[in-house]
């Protein structure tokens, strides 16, 4: 064999070659120095890799796991955010406790707030002390003066 056999060698450390090609390549293997380098360089690195295998393969799930996976997949796919509620609760306290919450959103929808008009009405001896900058007050006073000035409309 004339030519160099770099390309070949990975294939002949793991014994893929066939018995003809194996015994060519250790022919020249005799005569070329560098060849011979390559093949110590691809046995190391073949060695090094080894390291990385496992000794033993991990074992194999039966078919009963993936129906298990599959069957817990569907559940969280199908469950709600209350219904994860009513199930981290007991069944005995989930039903008084969603009554419970029904019945305050019934209550709170149907209170009915009534304002007194004088409530928001601020007396003049304490108009004075609300107005905190010289701004506020401009404002404050065209505001009073709008509203006590009957402003015509142009027709």
């Amino acid at each position: 064999m004339r030519r160099h056999v770099d390309e070949l060698l990975e294939e002949y450390v793991a014994g893929e070659l066939s018995l003809r090609d194996q015994r060519e390549i250790r022919d020249h293997l005799h005569g070329c120095p560098s060849c011979e380098r390559a093949l110590a360089e691809a046995q190391n690195s073949r060695s090094y890799l080894a390291w990385l295998v496992p000794e033993e393969a991990p074992p194999v799930p039966g078919p009963g796991f993936y129906l298990s996976v599959q069957r817990a997949i569907e559940r969280k796919a199908d469950s709600s955010w209350l219904s994860e509620l009513s199930r981290s609760l007991q069944p005995r306290l989930a039903y008084p406790v969603l009554l419970l919450v029904l019945l305050s959103a019934a209550w709170t929808l149907t209170f009915e707030v009534d304002f007194d008009d004088d409530a928001l009405v601020v007396l003049p001896t304490q108009f004075s002390t609300t107005i905190t900058t010289e701004a506020e007050r401009l404002d404050l006073q065209d505001l009073v003066m709008a509203s006590l000035v009957e402003v015509e409309e142009e027709d």
